[in-house]
């Protein structure tokens, strides 16, 4: 009728491709980081056995801080321009560049049904709230158990001086 077809037909394309561009990102980035940890974890054992734990732990630490030094010069080589330039311009173009990155998925659209696909969500806010809790409670068991693994993985390790009992 006004529309309203094509809107959501790009909007649902823009939205089906975005959620799997991040899943296929997933699908690598998981492996991959399981596997530095654990090729992390064995270089650690073969440091600790020829190095005292200490020094061992350092090299380990200044490979990672030398890899990330690397990534570094890499990323300022690949974008000399955004990295020489620092003023208020350049800030300025930050700004612009990550609102136009936000932007990205709806640059099809035309400004009057960006704003009419933004009034439509807006309105349909309301009723995606009473579904989306009545899953997160039917899940609640699952959402805890994520929450708690969070909690324990990003806890601070406890010193050693903390885990023995204490002298009576």
């Amino acid at each position: 009728m006004f529309g309203f077809g094509s809107i959501f037909r790009k909007a649902q394309a823009t939205v089906d491709n975005a959620i799997a561009q991040l899943v296929w990102g997933l699908l690598i980035a998981v492996p991959l980081l399981v596997a530095l940890g654990y090729a992390t974890a064995a270089v650690s054992t073969v440091l600790h056995r020829l190095y005292e734990p200490e020094i061992a732990d350092l090299i380990v630490a200044g490979s990672y801080a030398a890899i990330a030094a690397v990534m570094g010069l890499i990323y300022l080589v690949r974008k000399p321009a955004a990295a020489a330039e620092a003023g208020p311009a350049a800030e300025e173009q930050i700004a612009e560049a990550s609102e136009a990155e936000a932007e990205a998925p709806f640059r099809s659209f035309s400004p009057a049904e960006r704003e009419m696909l933004l009034s439509g969500l807006m309105t349909a806010a309301p009723l995606a709230i009473r579904p989306l809790l009545g899953a997160l409670f039917r899940n609640l068991p699952i959402v805890l158990a994520i929450a708690v693994a969070g909690f324990i993985l990003t806890r601070a390790a406890s010193s050693e001086a903390d885990m023995q009992p204490a002298a009576e």
